[in-house]
């Protein structure tokens, strides 16, 4: 016969133990996977754009903002940088996150000089996606 009640017991106690583990495990999991928890059913997207890109502009000439490509920070509102991201050559980027406060900073190519651009605050609702426009200030007068 194996072991005496005591040592039964113990491994009786070491068997419960392991199941309320592996069930605080999986209702964590679980949590972590209801609607409007997942990151990526939320968060930010848009477009950065550059501008003026003519040194003067005349009367009846466009002169639109170009698409921008650059780095970005996020950070949340106690400063910490939550996700960073790269707008692509058309300007484009979107970048999950959860549902609260934050604000872009773009990241200077050439810190101290232009382009710049100033941080823009934001908000990311539950299951949604904020829309930005970042503009950009090309430094051309």
């Amino acid at each position: 016969m194996r072991g005496g009640p005591a040592e039964r017991g113990q491994t009786s106690n070491t068997r419960t133990a392991a199941l309320v583990i592996v069930w605080l495990v999986g209702a964590v999991l679980l949590d972590g996977c209801q609607p409007g928890r997942d990151a990526s059913s939320s968060g930010v997207e848009g477009q950065v754009l550059m501008g003026p890109m003519c040194p003067v502009v005349q009367e009846g000439q466009a002169c639109p903002d170009q698409p921008f490509e650059t780095k970005f920070e996020i950070v949340d509102r106690a400063g910490k940088v939550v996700a960073q991201g790269t707008a692509d050559e058309k300007g484009q980027f979107r970048v999950p996150l959860e549902t609260r406060e934050y604000l872009l900073i773009p990241v200077p190519p050439n810190p101290g000089g232009p382009p710049t651009a100033a941080p823009l605050p934001f908000r990311v609702e539950q299951g949604e996606w904020a829309r930005l426009t970042v503009r950009v200030d090309s430094g051309i007068r």
